[in-house]
């Protein structure tokens, strides 16, 4: 059986950690084989006063506080100070099943035995059933092409495959590896930190498997407005996962941005109606909307999920021009190394 650290990055999380909690001391993996290690960017709404308690009081819990505010950087802090050679990732905001780990481990120990470069297998985030009309529709959204492009990060497949990325919502890395790749790349803070691991976790010849039966409850964002500004940060992180890595560019990925340029074009109609071409755009993805829900027998969520569609899109967009004219945080290099050297 392996021995497995859990890291969880968290900040100001009071109203989501006690469950993250709860689903992690309730795993049915003997507790003398994992450890849980909360890595708190010194929260100020009782949620590191909570962590602190825990690592108080249950011996397999154990809390670092990291001032320095960041989740690249307090991932490599858990990955550094991280007791066992497995190191499984998951968010503040999610919940996993009972039997999350024992899958975890038990895909582990199965597609090594075929694939010896096999580095980390996870699986999918899925939203609350049943908690209102964004999160229905984001079921249905994460579960299209349109809404994640095919990526583990949204898709849920129905069957183990070898994938090129594992999102650090739900995974399990072998800690080594990682460790000798340079753990995740702090300048991009707290966006495309783990594709960018994947990436280069890849170059050296590493594998990932996707685990179908592994999924874990996310909240993600609430409401409309968090999901918009979520989405333009992870338009953003694309764009400099681009920059960084222009041999694993993704043409398709640039829709969006043509998405938001051409859209004013439509107020030039008058000069020829060629300029109404954009306008397409509308028509395409209510029907879009509502064959995606008639596939889930949803009919009544095509409204929802078009204009999901329309603000992730125009959302992600203009975060990818954000993304071409803004650069990663050098400047916070230095400060975020010297707090991981000295933990």
């Amino acid at each position: 059986m392996l021995n497995v650290t859990v890291c969880v990055v968290v900040y100001n999380a009071i109203d989501n950690i006690q469950q993250c909690i709860d689903s992690l001391m309730a795993q049915n993996y003997h507790a003398e084989h994992y450890e849980i290690v909360f890595i708190d960017n010194d929260s100020t709404d009782g949620t590191k006063e909570l962590l602190l308690y825990y690592a108080d009081h249950y011996p397999r819990v154990r809390t670092i506080i990291n001032p320095v505010r960041g989740i690249a950087g307090s991932r490599n802090l858990g990955l550094v100070h991280a007791k066992y050679n497995f190191v499984a990732y998951t968010d503040s905001d999610c919940v996993v099943p009972k039997d999350w780990l024992t899958k975890l481990v038990s895909g582990f120990e199965k597609y090594f035995k075929e694939e010896p470069n096999l580095v980390a297998v996870g699986g999918s985030n899925i939203p609350p059933q049943g908690s209102g009309l964004l999160y229905n529709t984001l079921h249905i959204f994460l579960n299209t092409f349109l809404g994640s492009h095919g990526s583990v990060q949204g898709k849920r497949f129905s069957r183990d495959r070898f994938v090129n990325h594992l999102p650090t919502v739900n995974v399990m890395y072998q800690k080594q590896k990682v460790l000798n790749v340079g753990g995740f790349d702090v300048t991009f803070g707290n966006i495309g930190e783990d594709q960018d691991l994947s990436y280069r976790l890849e170059k050296q010849g590493y594998t990932f498997v996707y685990l179908a039966d592994t999924a874990v409850v996310h909240k993600l964002r609430p409401t409309l407005k968090a999901w918009f500004r979520n989405m333009r940060l992870y338009g953003k992180g694309r764009m400099w996962l681009m920059r960084k890595h222009p041999d694993k560019i993704d043409v398709v990925l640039f829709a969006p941005m043509l998405l938001v340029a051409s859209m004013p074009l439509a107020l030039l109609s008058s000069v020829h109606f060629i300029f109404l071409v954009p306008l397409l755009y509308f028509p395409f993805m209510f029907i879009t909307s509502a064959v995606e829900c008639q596939k889930s027998q949803k009919l009544r969520y095509t409204v929802p999920l078009f204009v999901l569609y329309f603000t992730s899109h125009i959302a992600y967009g203009l975060g990818q021009f954000i993304g071409i004219i803004s650069r990663r945080e050098y400047f916070r290099l230095e400060e975020k190394s010297i707090v991981i050297a000295n933990k």
